[in-house]
């Protein structure tokens, strides 16, 4: 016992070594330090229940301890967050994107490896030796009866240790913040976000049940509306909608409908200090609908903001950390299925491998009727090794002329990827932020040059679209904020504080129209009312999704993950505090 405890807080030290990489060996919250030895007893006592070998199980738990503090610090200084249990459903398309990363062996890797190897001869020599005085006691050869009592006793420490980590982790007490691993230690963190350590269940899914009280009786307004939707393997609306709505395309004067969600599109530039303007297009656009918008990622997983949109439904209902789209098995509403049955034809925009997030089986469940992935682009020119915003553009140009010569009318949702991160490498840039001192520097300039072509090609856009005789509505908004490593993400985000009170996580979006130029702001809005803004821009019906949406956002302008803005005082809350809970009491009266 007293062997599997100093193991665990010796890998643990060495953990965080590995990570962190100066010496900042504590979590700042000094009551989670513990669970980190007991996240490694945990799993340590574990291994110990299923292999005979104690050399083996200590060989075991410090190679996997090992790799997994390696993979940590990568994901932390690529994507600006810990590393959590959803990743592993992330893998394939964590690998479809690896090559834009620079990865760096660094000293510590082996320096760690070495006092490891060193400890594991220790151990291994105690091992011998304690084997050797317990078969040799007294003469007689016990080795089965002290094998049965060590099972028990590293089953007991399982259960123990076990137990000891669900009591305390729950989504309540998650955090999801920039600084997780240093406030909790980076080993406890990512075993709290393991579904097996939950200390209650959350709702699936499938079955639109919600976690949170009052998430569960607002989204009740419309439950039977949505289970009809969602139990319906065609998911058509009811059929008094259909009736109502089906040629509402062909019958009025419906605008065609383009959004586009910009890779890593976020604010952050606009605190960054260069040489030149880096978006001096969208910095002076007018004639239209902006503002900030509240996303539920950073420096990665699109996947989370692009399911925010598309449904109408917060990430926040469901068991965090999540991947969404690992649980859409059967058809789905979205607001592609919404303009389908007003009689568009929808379409979903990719420049990436199809495979990327398994969007070519999910868009197809959300109904989506056509995908363009990478091979279908006619237009391909590269910028790195990603298809350019303007190659994007002109391929959203290209289809767009088509539906206006048959007189058809568009939805397109497309994702772009040329400012995805890895901004690393020999890449051509006319910006030099003022940044002297710090070595990922050079990846600021190229992420400053990326947006700049950006900003030129959104301009291109509209200014094509402003002189063409159909009616067409484009939003455009940023999925996430780029990382770029822990040093500098804590210069440039503010992120001393609780993950929604953060710049990190707020990102642009403006909704232009080329036959109404009027200038609006909206100070913030979550992702998930995003959609609700662009039907009512667009001047076409509520749903009843959109219905339900309305009603909370007349009371809530941002519904984001834990938290809440009630309109009343402006104020962000959790969803858990006390004073939050009686506004909720008050909506729901």
């Amino acid at each position: 016992m007293v062997r599997l405890l100093l193991t665990s807080i010796i890998v643990y030290f060495v953990s965080q070594f590995i990570i962190v990489s100066n010496f900042v060996l504590f979590p700042k919250r000094k009551d989670c330090l513990k669970y980190n030895f007991i996240s490694i007893f945990c799993f340590y006592s574990f291994f110990n229940i299923f292999i005979n070998q104690q050399r083996i199980t200590f060989l075991i738990t410090i190679t996997f301890f090992y790799f997994l503090s390696i993979v940590m610090y990568y994901v932390h200084e690529f994507r600006g967050t810990n590393a959590n249990f959803s990743d592993l459903y992330s893998i394939r398309t964590a690998k479809e994107v690896s090559f834009g990363y620079k990865y760096e062996i660094k000293k510590v890797f082996i320096l760690v490896a070495i006092l490891l190897l060193v400890e594991y001869v220790i151990q291994i020599h105690y091992i011998t030796i304690n084997n050797d005085h317990i078969s040799n006691y007294n003469n007689i050869n016990i080795t089965h009866y002290n094998y049965f009592w060590n099972k028990i006793l590293y089953l007991f420490c399982f259960l123990i240790s076990y137990f000891l980590l669900k009591d305390k982790i729950s989504r309540n007490n998650f955090d999801y913040s920039l600084n997780a691993g240093e406030n909790e230690g980076y080993i406890f963190n990512f075993v709290s976000s393991i579904p097996i350590f939950h200390n209650r269940k959350y709702g699936q899914i499938d079955n639109t049940t919600i976690a949170s009280s009052f998430i569960d009786n607002v989204y009740s307004l419309a439950k039977e509306n949505i289970n009809e939707i969602n139990n319906n393997n065609s998911c058509d609306y009811v059929e008094v909608y259909n009736r109502k709505y089906s040629t509402y395309a062909k019958k009025n004067d419906s605008p065609h409908v383009i959004v586009i969600m910009n890779e890593s599109f976020g604010t952050v530039h606009n605190r960054i200090l260069a040489d030149n303007e880096v978006t001096p297009f969208l910095n002076n656009l007018k004639g239209v609908t902006k503002g900030s918008l509240f996303v539920n990622t950073f420096g990665g997983g699109t996947v989370n903001t692009e399911f925010e949109f598309l449904t109408g439904m917060t990430i926040g209902n469901y068991p965090y950390p999540v991947m969404p789209y690992r649980f859409i098995k059967r058809n789905k509403y979205s607001i592609a299925r919404y303009f389908n049955n007003l009689g568009y034809k929808t379409i979903a925009m990719h420049p990436f491998i199809e495979t990327n997030y398994n969007r070519n089986a999910v868009y197809k469940k959300l109904g989506f009727d056509e995908l363009i992935f990478i091979k279908e682009f006619k237009h391909k020119d590269l910028i790195r090794k990603y298809i350019s915003d303007e190659s994007m553009y002109d391929e959203i140009i290209y289809r767009l002329n088509d539906f206006i010569r048959n007189k058809n009318k568009m939805f397109m949702f497309g994702i772009t990827m040329q400012n995805h991160s890895g901004y690393g490498g020999e890449y051509q840039t006319d910006f030099s932020s003022h940044l002297s001192n710090f070595k990922n520097k050079t990846d600021v300039d190229n992420y400053l040059s990326l947006l700049s072509k950006s900003d030129y090609a959104i301009n291109k856009l509209i200014k094509y679209l402003d002189n063409i005789d159909d009616h067409v509505v484009l939003l455009f908004f940023g999925d996430h904020n780029p990382s770029f490593g822990s040093e500098l993400n804590k210069i440039l985000y503010d992120n001393n504080t609780e993950y929604e009170c953060t710049n990190a996580y707020m990102t642009p979006f403006f909704i232009y129209d080329n036959k109404n130029r009027i200038d609006r702001d909206i100070d913030e809005i979550s992702t998930n009312f995003l959609s609700l803004e662009l039907i009512k821009h667009a001047n076409l019906p509520l749903d009843i999704l959109h219905k339900m949406l309305n009603d909370i956002y007349k009371d809530y302008s941002v519904y984001n993950f834990h938290k809440a803005k009630f309109r009343i005082d402006n104020k962000l809350y959790n969803i858990t505090d006390d004073m939050f809970m009686k506004l909720e009491m008050e909506y729901l009266k």
